[in-house]
């Protein structure tokens, strides 16, 4: 199924851009701390590579569109690149011989695997060789482009490290990359997309709770504002944009004081959210 039956006509159709583009916006790397994020999108599908190379643009991220793996590695000899959207059924090689290939490289990049297939077992076997994330297809490119964002802001290796030799984020600091961040007896896999309770129960959460779960453990004991939260969504309509940060606030609140009392995310007047817990990264 083409992405493109989710394309929002409102948006306007810049011309293709298929080479790197060096002038990020402003937003985006306020997002994700790259002054100029570059994606190759792999896919067999060329309506595809256009539509989402387009929006991509449009957002203000440097994009390559390439049909094969063989494509890829040409382009990665050429050039480095941050993150690659990786379709996983292609003729030929398919995405996860592809996937393989990259995370045996030395600096491999940020992967989002794209594909039809949803079942659990096809997801769990891409994120356990080495994809940062998994969409299914059909998805709308603003989902992948907050998706893009997510995995970016994680793996932002330009800044400093953000641990001490204990592992633990402070205040301020862009940490490194990690896969596992503990809080507060709480543990968030930001590969499986899981968070689980202290007691090891699972905790199921939406895609709008998971990208606040993500800026807060990556970014404790920083007050969060309601557009910092916005920015996260990839959304242009913020027409309900206050209510819809609090129901998911309130939303992750319930969640977890189910399992544990502790205050975790607190209230600024006036300012946002507080994200209160020691957290450490591994």
């Amino acid at each position: 199924m083409n992405v493109s039956q989710h394309y929002d006509s409102a948006i306007p159709r810049p011309p293709i851009v298929t080479t790197w583009q060096d002038d990020a916006t402003q937003d985006l790397a306020d997002d994700t701390g790259y002054q100029s994020a570059r994606v190759i999108i792999v896919d067999d599908d060329p309506g595809l590579r256009e539509l989402l190379t387009e929006f991509l643009v449009d957002n203000g991220l440097g994009v390559e569109a390439v049909s094969s793996g063989a494509a890829l590695r040409a382009r990665l000899v050429q050039r480095p690149c941050d993150l690659v959207i990786l379709d996983m059924m292609m003729p030929g090689e398919d995405g996860l011989s592809v996937l393989r290939g990259l995370a045996q490289s030395d600096d491999p990049p940020g992967v989002i695997m794209l594909s039809a297939l949803s079942s659990e077992v096809d997801r769990v076997v891409a994120l356990e060789m080495g994809a940062d994330d998994y969409v299914t297809k059909p998805s709308t490119p603003r989902e992948i482009l907050a998706r893009i964002r997510s995995v970016l802001r994680r793996r932002n290796r330009t800044a400093a490290t953000g641990t001490d030799s204990a592992g633990t984020i402070e205040q301020g600091d862009a940490p490194r990359f990690h896969t596992t961040y503990r809080f507060a007896g709480w543990t968030l896999n930001c590969r499986m997309r899981s968070l689980q309770s202290p007691g090891g129960e699972l905790v199921s959460l939406t895609e709008g709770e998971f990208q606040m779960m993500d800026a807060f453990v990556t970014h404790p004991h920083a007050v969060h504002t309601r557009e910092d939260m916005i920015a996260l969504s990839g959304r242009a309509d913020t027409s309900s944009k206050d209510r819809t940060i609090d129901v998911n606030i309130s939303r992750l609140r319930r969640k977890l004081a189910a399992f544990d009392r502790t205050e975790i995310i607190r209230t600024v007047r006036g300012k946002g959210y507080l994200f209160i817990a020691d957290v450490i990264g591994a």
